[in-house]
């Protein structure tokens, strides 16, 4: 139990960011009273160019995704990295809507912004950073060291964070890190297209091609199966989300958070956005709209759950894999990459500690996962 002084010393550093208090301690969670916790959950770091205004809407579904796993106890998220709003990105790192999950889901979770500059290379270990833009690279090296089991790092974004922490310390991501779940990429370039790039590679292709040398697991899942082609494929995670199965009978609460960030509201006032239900009208516009997804699938594995092809959320296990049942589920390959970003890769029979994502179902695969994220949604009461 929290006595008052600690309890709001933690929920500063919550809503105000770890490094504001100067330490890295691992995140404290008040789980409901009413859900019981497993012995030992997943250990989470979660990576993502989340923004306000927000870039592409898609970060903040992933946030609400994984805050209804911690919700739930299916994860013990220790921390996010929120990007350095790139130049293309209007909007700087949306921590109201840190804040606003910590206040749903009753956890403590701090976060640290990544680095503003690139680095210059593949394994640059960047000496040079600034204080400033050391962070969240001393931010994930510190929750590694600290952490009670091997950690679980999550990437929706740039992987230059990950990817500097990692080659200063490769033997710390040899014992502590359980793997990194990359969602960036392609597992094939585009005829149309040549030379285009997926989005998070473009951020920092070297970084991105660092994941690949990683002394860690990587559970690599490309975004495209063929770059910015708008449509489920075998190897992508990419799928349409309509608005009115995801919002399903959702809270009060959750649909606040997603109409702060919908409309681009100036107001500092995220505590009050998500106290109060939205108007009718800007509730009714949300529901008419579709989300481009690409996260869903990477993030219920850190959880060690997948999806069925009927939309159920379940426990991942080999015999689920191999099953008639199975949506999908990741595959064995040899892979490199390139400095640019470019991979070339194929399937292999024998474990690598490289895995890629692979479609068993692509027709099913909307709807099924259109259900499992109103599922995860309805966590939120």
């Amino acid at each position: 139990m929290l006595d008052r002084r600690q309890f709001v010393k933690t929920s500063l550093a919550a809503s105000f960011g770890a490094a504001a208090f100067g330490s890295f301690g691992t995140a404290s969670t008040l789980p409901a009273a009413e859900t019981p916790r497993p012995e030992r959950r997943p250990l989470v770091l979660h990576q993502a160019d989340l923004f306000h205004e927000h870039g592409d809407p898609d970060d903040h579904f992933d946030l609400a995704t994984i805050y209804a796993l911690a919700l739930q106890n299916l994860v013990d998220l220790r921390g996010l990295i929120l990007d350095y709003p790139p130049s293309r990105r209007k909007g700087d790192p949306a921590v109201a809507a840190v804040a606003q999950m910590n206040r749903m889901s009753r956890q403590v979770v701090p976060y640290a912004v990544g680095s503003s500059v690139q680095i210059e290379r593949r394994g640059d270990k960047a000496p040079n950073l600034s204080p400033d833009d050391s962070v969240a690279v001393d931010f994930i090296i510190s929750t590694l060291e600290r952490a009670e089991a091997p950690v679980r790092i999550s990437i929706v974004g740039s992987a230059t964070d990950v990817a500097i922490a990692s080659s200063r310390r490769p033997e710390l991501f040899r014992d502590k890190c359980a793997g990194v779940y990359l969602n960036a990429g392609a597992a094939r370039e585009n005829p149309d297209m040549p030379g285009k790039l997926e989005f998070n590679v473009e951020l920092n292709p070297r970084a991105y091609a660092t994941m690949f040398d990683l002394t860690c697991p990587l559970y690599w899942y490309p975004c495209w199966t063929v770059v910015e082609t708008r449509q489920t494929g075998e190897n992508g995670t990419f799928y349409w989300l309509p608005h009115h199965q995801a919002f399903a009978g959702i809270s009060d609460a959750l649909a606040g958070f997603f109409a702060y960030m919908f409309e681009k509201t100036q107001s500092s006032l995220w505590l009050k956005a998500i106290e109060k239900r939205p108007s009718d009208e800007v509730w009714t516009k949300i529901l008419s709209s579709r989300r481009g997804m690409w996260s869903t699938a990477s993030l219920l594995a850190l959880a060690d759950k997948t999806i069925l092809r009927d939309g159920s959320i379940v426990d991942r296990t080999p015999e689920v894999d191999a099953s008639p049942e199975a949506l999908y589920r990741m595959e064995n390959i040899r892979v490199s990459c390139a400095d640019d970003g470019r991979t070339t890769w194929e399937f292999c029979d024998k474990p690598t500690g490289r895995q890629m994502f692979r479609v068993l179902d692509v027709p099913a695969y909307p709807g099924a996962l259109a259900k499992a994220v109103n599922e995860l949604f309805r966590a939120f009461k």
